[in-house]
């Protein structure tokens, strides 16, 4: 079963398909844009042929290093703390810190920092579109991550 919906920014409309991701067996990835936390993606991405992404983020540790202030070329962004807690910061708000069950939408481009974190934290991410640009504050870009890369060739093979 598919539904058309206007792909983002094009004007043009494409097929939704019908997925479903199921949590028993859930494979969650290493290589996402943060050392310290494993992705589930949830095939969001493939159901709207990379306009939506939607993946969990699971702590691995407490060890992990800071990107600085960046932004993401994004459209939306939206995050729900799952578990645990976590702080951002952002270059217009200030620190914020979200607890299990709270939830935040973040206009794309927001410059902004992860500063701590729960060992326990887990969060829904959702972005649009799937695939995107990280950009230091400085401007520089930050390399794509191997599982955007993933995303990126699979619904290249879609198209």
């Amino acid at each position: 079963m598919t539904a058309s919906a206007v792909a983002g920014g094009t004007g043009k409309t494409r097929p939704y398909r019908f997925v479903v991701n199921r949590a028993a067996g859930a494979q969650y990835e290493t290589d996402g844009l943060r050392e310290e936390f494993v992705y589930r993606d949830l095939g969001v991405a493939d159901a709207t042929g990379g306009d939506i992404h939607a993946h969990i983020i699971r702590a691995k540790h407490l060890h992990g290093g800071h990107n600085g202030l960046h932004r993401h070329v994004v459209e939306f962004q939206f995050a729900l703390v799952l578990e645990g807690w976590v702080s951002f910061y952002y270059e217009e708000h200030g620190e914020v810190v979200y607890q299990k069950g709270d939830a935040v939408t973040i206009p794309g481009n927001t410059i902004h920092e992860l500063r701590d974190y729960s060992e326990d934290l887990e969060l829904l991410e959702i972005t649009l579109p799937a695939v995107y640009d990280t950009v230091r504050k400085d401007g520089t870009r930050m390399s794509t991550p191997g599982q955007k890369q993933r995303i990126g060739e699979r619904i290249a093979g879609t198209e």
